[in-house]
């Protein structure tokens, strides 16, 4: 049966959900740790992206508070590596 969606790559990564990454990155912390300060952290600011990422990928209207929360948040996503 042929796909609906036009395949975009043939890597599996590049379909990842931030929930997925949060999980491969914790489950696999020894090779991260180098990278990033904490293993919370990353968790923590993965779900925040998840949740500010619907709006936005949906095409939704976003206000200003949530654009200032993601800015915020890739802005921790930079300041939780090392």
């Amino acid at each position: 049966m042929e796909s609906v969606a036009t395949i975009r790559s043939e890597n599996p990564i590049d379909d990842t959900t931030f929930g997925e990454l949060s999980q491969l990155i914790i489950n696999n912390w020894h090779l991260f740790e180098p990278v990033f300060q904490s293993k919370t952290a990353v968790s923590t600011l993965m779900n925040q992206l998840n949740t500010l990422r619907g709006p936005i990928a949906h095409c939704n209207p976003t206000n200003k508070i949530e654009y200032d929360r993601l800015k915020l948040a890739v802005r921790s996503w930079f300041d939780l590596m090392s």
